[in-house]
């Protein structure tokens, strides 16, 4: 199923100013004519946000003013993160940060280091120890053999790229993590964005760290980078 996420607000001047997304261009063109004037009489008079499901009905809509952002507490976990220490990239700054969203994890300390009797004391390690095991929380990708995949639904073969420390953590805490902010959200809507953030986000700082091209043979893109999320971590180094 196809999803169009539309916001809108009213603006000072009492224009109505439509954001849409970029999905809403694969629509035919008499379904694009349909929608926007659903959408248009719907925001006249609002500020909110909907999703807008491909189906048989052209004007299928469901609210989304529901799906409140929560309010994370600001009170320190008292587990400890461990990481590589040395330059950092985009992968593990990105999944030390989901694990710090999450109330297990939420605002933890970070050690950073290569020394094992030092990061046999951290709680969760990612990106460093040669090891993945979600039973005792290690999450490498450097060791040999490793070709752990995103998996969206029997896609898995397909994905250009293995996963790094951030893909592994996102495998296994993505969906809590977005449960986190959106609590409301449904089953369905959460396995929508769940794979939606891995394919506009995550997908490209897998494939950065573990060196696959953007464009391999001269021809066609088998991942987009719309961040540049990885070059800008690695220029604070």
């Amino acid at each position: 199923m196809r999803t169009l996420f539309v916001s809108a607000t009213i603006r000072s001047s009492g224009n109505l100013h439509l954001l849409v997304s970029s999905s809403f261009l694969s629509y035919p063109q008499q379904q694009r004519r349909s929608l926007w004037n659903t959408i248009r009489n719907i925001f006249i008079n609002n500020n909110k946000s909907f999703i807008i499901p491909s189906s048989n009905s052209e004007n299928g809509i469901i609210n989304m003013s529901a799906f409140k952002r929560a309010k994370l507490s600001e009170t320190a976990s008292e587990k400890v993160i461990g990481t590589h220490s040395g330059s950092f990239q985009a992968d593990e700054a990105m999944g030390c940060f989901l694990l710090r969203q999450l109330s297990e994890y939420r605002l933890s300390k970070i050690v950073r280091s290569r020394d094992s009797a030092v990061l046999e004391k951290c709680d969760i390690v990612i990106d460093v120890g040669g090891e993945y095991d979600h039973n005792t929380k290690r999450y490498d990708h450097h060791q040999r053999g490793y070709d752990e995949r995103f998996d969206d639904g029997g896609k898995k073969d397909f994905r250009c790229t293995k996963l790094s420390a951030s893909g592994l953590v996102y495998r296994h805490y993505g969906k809590d993590v977005i449960k986190t902010y959106y609590p409301t959200l449904s089953e369905e809507h959460l396995d929508f964005v769940y794979v939606k953030i891995y394919n506009t986000l995550l997908e490209a700082l897998d494939a950065i760290d573990t060196g696959v091209e953007m464009c391999s043979d001269g021809s066609e893109l088998v991942y987009k980078d719309t961040t540049g999320l990885s070059s800008r971590v690695g220029r604070l180094n």
